[in-house]
């Protein structure tokens, strides 16, 4: 192999893809218009959830002898009922009739409904258990929320009034407690609290978002230079200079994982722009910056593996629509294996280092997560070199692909059938007119 043709041939294509504004709108121009639409709308939605007020329609009434349920005007619940954990903004009782509360549901006059029974109070004297019942709108995020919210309510009154009966009968507050579990989280404030779960799952979606874009960025490219070029009729040009059949899909190898790998680099960088204004808003860091630098690094071999892929995929095709056709399942393909590092309780070890896509992304959330464990850097070598056998596979498999006439020319010639089977009937060629 010939490595100046290998680079003429690489040159010339990614020149090609460049004045391909297809191409360049996919992986320069959308991500540049979506992270901050993202970014706005994630924004949006918090807000909408911390400032949501919420409307809870109460049937019935507590009675005396308990803590308060509701404060003095009634329309709202007592002090202290509301605890750290409460998620969400103002919430106001609305007192209302049994026979209108339904309807007051329904309607959207209230958010939930809580049903008291009669005699809630002689029930818990007595030692009985009265239950309360809660009502949603089936399919309402609004109401599911409301829901939420008064469910942590009572559980904060049931506390209270458990509390009133061991001062009752002598005993200490505390006394079904009999021992306190220290909870790691108790000393931080809710904006730590919250720095820390967005962290957490901001280091599982970075690498599943570069995965997205890792085969977005190759597919298109891929099918350009391979079925584009046979509808365009500059396949035959190519094929008849003195370049051979393997130097050719190395240089348009090269060209695509190009295109691929720049995607990578240009969403790492969008996404880290994310991970630090997140990160100064909440006062605490997001992702390991340093790690960053890592994710890039592994976003090279996954870049490579689906551009070869791509391209042994995309010779089949006749034309750009047919060869989409055969690389839209390869997103599909590789959506498990991401959702799979995804997973809670999936470890990276030295089995799980030699599975494609999944040893990477694992990797890639070692290298992003801001703890004190160390960086495993024992497991870059297993999963780049099991990611260099792949690739090695699949390229082969690409040249093997250029070399067969039938398949590089699949438009002429008579009717013959790709294979056995059903595989032959889907892949079939047509006759020549």
């Amino acid at each position: 192999m010939r490595l100046p043709i290998v680079k003429l041939i690489a040159a010339k294509e990614t020149r090609d893809l460049l004045r391909d504004r297809r191409t360049v709108m996919l992986i320069l121009v959308l991500p540049l218009l979506l992270y901050p639409l993202f970014g706005f709308a994630g924004f949006v939605l918090a807000s909408g959830i911390i400032k949501q007020e919420t409307t809870v329609g109460l049937v019935g009434s507590s009675g005396t002898g308990l803590p308060p349920l509701l404060a003095d005007s009634g329309a709202a619940f007592a002090d202290g009922l509301m605890t750290a954990k409460f998620e969400g903004g103002p919430v106001t009782v609305k007192p209302i009739d049994e026979d209108a509360a339904e309807e007051s549901l329904n309607s959207r006059a209230v958010d939930v409904i809580v049903r008291i029974p009669p005699g809630f109070a002689e029930s818990v004297a007595a030692g009985a258990k009265p239950k309360i019942e809660i009502r949603i709108r089936d399919g309402d995020e609004k109401s599911k929320l409301a829901g939420r919210r008064v469910q942590a309510i009572l559980a904060t009154w049931s506390a209270k009034v458990r509390e009133r009966r061991f001062e009752k009968a002598g005993l200490p507050k505390d006394f079904d407690k009999p021992f306190e579990v220290k909870d790691p989280d108790d000393k931080k404030d809710e904006l730590k609290k919250g720095a820390d779960e967005l962290r957490d799952q901001f280091v599982k979606i970075f690498p599943f978002i570069l995965i997205i874009w890792v085969v977005a960025g190759a597919i298109q490219p891929a099918v350009d230079l391979t079925a584009g070029e046979k509808e365009r009729g500059t396949m035959e040009t190519l094929l008849i200079s003195p370049a051979e059949r393997s130097e050719i899909v190395v240089g348009k190898f090269v060209a695509v994982t190009f295109f691929s790998f720049a995607s990578v680099v240009w969403n790492v960088f969008w996404l880290t722009v994310s991970a630090v204004l997140f990160g100064l808003w909440l006062g605490s860091p997001v992702v390991n910056l340093p790690g960053v630098l890592g994710c890039v690094v592994l976003g090279l071999p996954i870049a490579m593996l689906f551009s070869a892929v791509s391209l042994a995929l995309g010779v089949f095709a006749r034309s750009m629509k047919e060869g989409q056709y055969y690389l839209m399942p390869l997103m599909l393909m590789a959506m498990p294996l991401a959702f799979w590092g995804m997973l809670p309780g999936v470890e990276l070890t030295p089995g799980m280092s030699l599975v494609p896509i999944t040893g990477p992304m694992l990797l890639q959330q070692k290298l992003l997560a801001v703890s004190s464990e160390p960086i495993p850097w024992v497991y870059f070598l297993p999963v780049l070199g099991s990611h260099a056998v792949y690739i090695a596979l699949a390229l082969g498999l690409a040249i093997a692909q250029f070399k067969r006439e039938s398949v590089l020319f699949r438009e002429t010639g008579p009717a013959k059938s790709a294979g056995p089977g059903l595989f032959a009937k889907l892949f079939r060629r047509s006759a020549a007119p």
